[in-house]
């Protein structure tokens, strides 16, 4: 983060420790409407939902946090803390292959980090190539091969550890599933704050989700938050 965005997370911690919660949080906000990608900034703002109350965001918060650093200790506990507090919700939604991979990579190295090293290890492997080429230095074509093999190895690496993450959590007090994107349909479930469910599709106002036992109904977007925004479905 900058100096400025430094200096908000600053003024932010001041709030919090003076138990002006909302006040912190707004702050919070601020710095996230920057685009900064921090764990422990998100690890903040989940506190902050949780000294409020507000256990859905607190955990939304808490489980985003854990998606930019699995290794976040502070966060994972505190997630579980919440879980025990919120009874009534559902089992977790399934987790896709390439989301444990992506969790696992980046519990590694950071993204970027795989990227770097990728790019540096194909600029060696082209090194190579060109001395071959052009100089009278004689290196086996099985090594170039397995550097450049390497190469592609870490840079798909670099692309499975970018955070994918298609769960979102109920926010509202209680949710209304329907069993179609209108609410003149059927009622086919209601979710407690704090309810998961994966994210398969949107339409309009409206979110198709996939729960943990199965099930799969329509529901108002503006009752559940998801943990990865940025996360596209298609």
């Amino acid at each position: 983060m900058g100096q400025d965005l430094m200096e908000l997370a600053d003024s932010a911690k001041q709030l919090y420790d003076t138990g002006k919660y909302r006040d912190a949080l707004e702050v919070y906000e601020t710095i996230a409407d920057s685009q900064v990608k921090d764990s422990e900034l998100f690890y903040n703002m989940g506190n902050c939902y949780t000294r409020l109350g507000e256990l859905g965001e607190a955990k939304v918060y808490f489980e985003r946090a854990l998606v930019f650093d699995p290794t976040n200790a502070d966060a994972s506990y505190n997630l579980d803390w919440i879980n025990l507090r919120i009874t009534d919700a559902l089992i977790e939604p399934r987790q896709e292959l390439t989301e444990w991979l992506s969790i696992v990579l980046r519990g590694i190295a950071e993204s970027n980090t795989w990227a770097l090293i990728s790019w540096s290890v194909l600029l060696v492997a082209a090194i190579l190539l060109l001395l071959n080429r052009f100089t009278k230095t004689r290196i086996s074509w099985r090594i170039n091969l397995s550097i450049s093999m390497l190469g592609m190895l870490l840079l798909a690496a670099g692309f499975i550890s970018a955070p994918k993450n298609t769960k979102a959590i109920v926010t509202a007090a209680s949710s209304y599933g329907y069993s179609e994107p209108t609410p003149q349909s059927t009622r086919v479930v209601l979710l407690s704050e704090g309810s998961p469910g994966k994210v398969i599709k949107k339409e309009g106002a409206w979110t198709y989700i996939e729960l943990g036992d199965g099930r799969f109904a329509w529901f108002a977007s503006d009752q559940w938050m998801r943990v990865l925004p940025e996360y596209k479905i298609d």
